[in-house]
Formats: structure tokens, C-alpha cells, sequence
């Protein structure tokens, strides 16, 4: 018998809670509404650009910490072009493309700890990868900027990579072939800076990746191996700081 008056008393409760919500909530404007937006990159403008990259190293009878008696040589390649087309004020989508070649051909390396020593000679390596991805930009301007602002790219595509490498310096020569394959999703923001009214410089850096890649080899042209693997989080590697140019056709 005691439940109804229960029932009703709590009913009445809540009523009169969400009056009071009601009447005191309030909207907090910060002010976002307020600001006019700026238009940074106009709508139908072009953008073509990207980043180069080329290193090489030549060491003979280098030491560095424990290893010592160093002789190689090698070299890296990366190139990123990349364009994107305008279809609304401040956002673009497109296309970029990525190429990155190495190689190392290590003719002698020693690495003594205490009472352990061991000896490399002989080994050589070398890969190439290919990489395609579908990107989305967005521009944010720095209130009525019109020679810097920051923005966003979200990336979606893939990679393809082929590598050999051999080890010459034991009784046999031990070899593998490897190719691997990988989907990528990221998330890379970055600043830009115009010089002129057409040229522009862009620095960018990763914070978040989803990345899923397989690997096939065969070792010694007889046996096979395979492996895959997955990750996905933010990952911020100030290391991997891209710095590229970039040229704008605007209609």
C-alpha cells in the first residue's frame, strides 16, 4: 500500500527537479559564433608540393661506442609529392604519393663488451617502398592571418615494399627476399607559411596512426615465413617532423 505514495511522492521530485534545471540552464557562449570566419585558401585553388629527402654515409674504420672497425657505405631516398584540389573555402582533398629507396653494404663491423666480441662482414641490404593515399585537409586560420595558419591532413591509403638482403660473411652466403604490404589511416597536422602570394612552406608531424601491414619471405630461395601485425594509437615522434613546399594556383 505504501509503494503508490512512493511512486508519486518520487514523480513529484523529479518534476520539480527539471523545472529548476530548466529554468536556471543557461547557454555559455564563447564567442565562437561571434568571430566572422576567415577564408585562408579560397575555394577552386590548386596545390601541388611536397618534400625530398636524400642521405648518404660512408664510414672506414669508424668507432662508435662498443663497435669499432666500421666500413660501409649506403644511402636513403624518400620523395612525397602530393596534390590537392580546393572544393570548398579552407578545405581540400587529394591525392599524395610517397618513394623511399635504401641501401647498406656493410663491408666489416667488430662489437667487443667485457668478454664478448663478435665480427660482421660481408652483409648487404637493400628496399624500396611505394605508397599511395587519399588526403583531406582542412585549413585554420589564425583569426585574419593571410600568411600563416594551421592545418589538418587525414590520410588513408596504403604501401608496398620489396626488400633483399644477404649475408656473405660466414661458411655459406645466407640471403632472404621480403615483401611486405600495409594499410594505413593517420592523422597528420602541421603549419603553414606563405613567402610569396603563391609559395608556401609546410611543416607537419604525425599524432595518430591506425596501421595494419603483412610480410611474406623466403629465406635462402627454399623455406617461407610470414607475419602481420596491427597498431593504432597516438604517436608522437618529433623525430619525424616533415618539412616540404608547396605552390597554390588560385583562379
Amino acid at each position: 500500500m505504501n509503494d503508490v505514495p512512493m511512486r508519486k511522492i518520487l514523480l513529484i521530485t523529479f518534476l520539480l527537479l527539471y523545472e529548476v534545471v530548466g529554468v536556471n540552464a543557461q547557454h555559455y557562449d564563447r564567442g565562437y559564433d561571434a568571430v566572422p570566419s576567415t577564408i585562408f585558401i579560397n575555394k577552386g585553388t590548386w596545390m601541388a608540393g611536397g618534400t625530398v629527402k636524400y642521405s648518404q654515409h660512408i664510414n672506414e674504420d669508424y668507432k662508435f661506442l662498443i663497435i669499432d672497425g666500421i666500413n660501409s657505405n649506403g644511402y636513403n631516398i624518400s620523395l612525397n609529392p602530393k596534390a590537392l584540389y580546393m572544393f570548398k573555402d579552407n578545405m581540400g582533398a587529394g591525392l599524395r604519393l610517397s618513394y623511399d629507396r635504401s641501401m647498406t653494404d656493410l663491408a666489416s663491423a667488430g662489437f667487443s663488451i667485457a668478454d664478448i666480441s663478435m665480427n660482421a662482414k660481408d652483409c648487404y641490404q637493400i628496399q624500396h617502398k611505394y605508397g599511395a593515399y587519399g588526403v583531406f585537409r582542412a585549413y585554420i586560420p589564425f583569426a585574419g592571418a593571410k600568411r600563416i595558419a594551421l592545418y589538418a591532413d587525414l590520410l588513408l591509403g596504403g604501401s608496398f615494399k620489396q626488400g633483399k638482403a644477404f649475408n656473405a660473411g660466414g661458411a655459406e652466403v645466407l640471403g632472404n627476399f621480403k615483401t611486405a604490404y600495409s594499410l594505413e589511416l593517420a592523422v597528420d597536422p602541421g603549419i603553414v607559411f606563405f613567402f610569396t602570394d603563391n609559395l608556401a612552406m609546410e611543416m607537419n608531424v604525425g599524432v595518430f596512426g591506425v596501421n595494419y601491414s603483412w610480410n611474406n619471405q623466403v629465406f635462402n630461395q627454399v623455406s617461407t615465413g610470414y607475419s602481420d601485425s596491427a597498431s593504432a594509437g597516438f604517436m608522437i615522434n618529433l623525430l619525424s617532423i616533415g618539412v616540404g613546399l608547396s605552390y597554390y594556383f588560385h583562379k
